[in-house]
């Protein structure tokens, strides 16, 4: 795509993105990238806290205690329809700003000269605390200019112990990410970086699948790639539960440190599946020169372990280390379908959940289908019914409208305006704050979507007769309450910079916890009637954010946590909340309540509704499959081993049904449960 579609994709989302929470352009434009870059596994978190003064800037950042690393990020962003550039001047510039930011704070100067309470503030006192621990700093300039090609290397820096690097999200880089989900294709070129090619023995062939291969990689080349890269490496479908576990393991440091030569032996080594591989054949020797979209699906934190010594142990002996690799190279088109299979079963002999492999699941297939087909009622001053976009890959908006002539895609975006475009991170946010667990949602979008992930894994049951269209409209309206309370207060005087994720999801999951002691829970569904909240819930929602923001700040200082966002992560904080703060609910509130009793009886009614739908799309896919292709599967089934009785006898069901006579709704469900069994166990229609 074009330069300047990307840009003008950017500025239309940072312009929905600053109408719906009332921020300015720059910090709305700093969400819009992070949220894409946590989602993708570039980079870990973003807490914001924009500061500009003397010399310095910053705009947010991420500390990672296992790896000893700070993520800084600075803003570059520009207004102007027309490409800017971004040059090798600038980036110095940044990089020297931020490195005296830093400096100032550990020497405890800054915290002295900024506002008590802020983010910034709470920033300064933590690093003054422990930035001497810091031994890595990276800093993200998120630009939407294009990187100047005269920009040959980035500027990095080294201070005694510590090093500084940079890297850059520009316009190209974000503007693929937020129509790929993917900001750069991961390319590792093994002669270009270390110098030569990688041997290797070949195992396998999958025919026109795959090919297989088994290699011993040098554990500081694997470090190399990890850091260039960090969780994108890991497969998509488990990056959730590895990033969540990735810390230091004490064996493998042990091992480094003081065995190296021993990894090999005390080692399981580490999967991995690429979607091409180029390879040199010299005489009996086969070396692997270069990789595209190198995955590894089993062994993430060994990877990760490596890395981490390497960077908190400054280990000289990572080039005695030898981790074996069994390397599959997968057919690009049939990566999507392969891969993850690849995943499930390497990880097999690990405890790792079903919510682990939550991208597949079939909620994300049900909410796009609600968001596709179910229209909203048209809001206060208008006639025109809208959808609530559901992206269930990123980019999938934009590339719905893409090709679309100029007046479809109006109509496009007039049925489903950007405004209402909703990601898994945003429903997974807005879920366990309703839940009442808001210190799991101030804890960042990876680990906030794997507590959702094993949340719905574990309610899904019976075909996900729990999640169906009255809980959609449900979950969309709370949406509406979580969004306009941002936008409210972004908006307030009393706002502290940096604290509104926290304030907002307290606030909402406070007044939940209160009504739900009086048997009430607000009335979501009339909100998606109305696709707006009330005056009366807006301003009982904004007092009681008002409480939650002065108590979080009042209460890091009391409990001696210094940094206030750090403290919204802790349980102890929710009690805290809990304890201290008062809700008072005025008389007005109650025409937006709910009683607790009719809901629960409205989600009973709902649930037999979506159990019949259930059966109803389980008999109309084994219909229309058609008796032949059930025959097909039933004579594999018959023939081996994997199958059992009453599943062979199901599929027999299928392979004899006729016009008169179907299969029932629950019979359906067993003969398709029957079939992703076979087909995961090898058969092939």
């Amino acid at each position: 795509m074009k330069d300047d579609y990307f840009l003008a994709e950017i500025l239309q989302q940072v312009n929905a993105r600053s109408l719906a929470t009332s921020d300015f352009s720059e910090p709305a434009f700093a969400s819009v990238v992070a949220e894409a870059l946590v989602d993708s596994g570039a980079i870990l978190g973003f807490e914001p806290a924009f500061f500009s003064h003397k010399g310095m800037r910053v705009d947010g950042y991420n500390y990672s205690e296992e790896e000893a690393t700070l993520d800084l990020f600075v803003v570059d962003f520009h207004d102007d329809p027309q490409v800017q550039s971004l040059t090798q001047t600038q980036l110095e510039t940044f990089l020297k700003r931020a490195e005296t930011f830093f400096e100032r704070a550990v020497d405890n100067d800054l915290a002295w000269e900024v506002d008590v309470g802020s983010s910034i503030w709470s920033l300064a006192r933590q690093l003054a605390q422990m930035g001497e621990s810091i031994v890595r700093i990276r800093l993200n300039v998120l630009s939407n200019a294009k990187l100047s090609n005269k920009v040959k290397t980035l500027p990095t820096k080294k201070k005694g112990d510590r090093e500084w690097a940079l890297k850059v999200w520009d316009l190209l880089a974000i503007g693929r990410m937020l129509s790929t989900g993917e900001p750069e294709p991961i390319i590792i070129n093994f002669k270009e970086m270390f110098g030569k090619g990688l041997p290797c023995l070949p195992a396998n062939s999958g025919g026109n699948e795959l090919d297989s291969y088994l290699t011993v990689i040098p554990g500081d080349w694997l470090a190399e790639i990890y850091d260039l890269y960090g969780g994108r490496l890991l497969e998509q479908n488990v990056r959730t539960f590895l990033q969540a576990t990735r810390g230091v393991n004490k064996g493998i440091r042990k091992t480094i440190l003081e065995e190296p030569q021993m990894f090999f032996a005390y080692n399981n080594g580490i999967s991995a599946t690429a979607a091409k591989g180029e390879f040199d054949v010299q005489g009996e020797q086969i070396l692997l020169n270069r990789l595209e979209n190198l995955q590894i699906v089993n062994g993430g934190q060994t990877t990760a372990s490596i890395f981490n010594v390497m960077k908190r142990d400054k280990a000289e002996n990572l080039d005695r280390v030898r981790v074996q690799m069994k390397l599959s190279v997968v057919q690009p088109d049939l990566v999507d379908a392969i891969v993850p299979r690849i995943s499930l079963f390497a990880n097999s002999q690990n405890k790792v959940s079903d919510a682990d492999f939550f991208s597949n699941h079939p909620f994300h297939r049900r909410v796009e289908n609600f968001s596709r087909n179910v229209w909203a009622p048209a809001g206060e001053g208008t006639q025109q019914m809208t959808h609530w976009f559901y992206e269930r890959a990123r980019g999938q908006y934009s590339n719905a409208s893409a090709y679309l002539t100029t007046s479809k895609k109006k109509e496009f975006e007039v049925q489903n305006p950007r405004k209402q475009l909703i990601h898994k991170t945003d429903i997974a946010k807005v879920l366990v704050t309703i839940m009442c667990m808001p210190h799991i949602v101030s804890q960042g979008a990876q680990k906030n979507f794997k507590f959702f992930a094993e949340n719905v894994t574990g309610r899904w049951g019976d075909e996900g007769v729990a999640f169906g269209e009255d809980w959609f409209k449900g979950i969309i309206g709370a949406t509406i309450v979580f969004r306009t309370l941002e936008r409210l207060v972004g908006q307030a005087d009393w706002y502290a910079q940096g604290y509104r994720a926290n304030t907002v999801t307290y606030s909402i999951s406070l007044l939940i916890h209160r009504l739900k002691s009086k048997q009430m829970d607000i009335d979501f569904m009339k909100i998606w009637n109305r696709q707006a909240t009330s005056t009366s819930l807006n301003k009982a929602l904004l007092r009681i954010a008002h409480q939650v923001q002065s108590r979080i700040i009042k209460a890091a200082d009391t409990y001696k946590v210094v940094n206030v966002t750090e403290w919204c992560k802790r349980e102890k904080c929710w009690e805290d909340i809990l304890q201290s703060v008062e809700v008072l609910l005025d008389g007005d509130l109650a025409r937006d309540l709910v009683n607790a009793h009719e809901k629960e009886s409205a989600q009973r009614s709902a649930r037999r509704e979506q159990k019949v739908l259930n059966d109803i799309e389980a008999q109309t896919y084994v219909v229309g499959r058609g008796a032949s292709y059930w025959s097909k599967i039933h004579r594999w089934a018959s023939e081996g081993l994997s199958m059992t009785p009453s599943e062979i006898d199901f599929l027999s069901l299928a392979a004899a049904m006729s016009s008169r006579k179907i299969p029932s709704g629950p019979q359906s469900q067993k003969i398709i449960l029957a079939e992703k069994k076979a087909l995961s166990d090898g058969f092939k229609p």
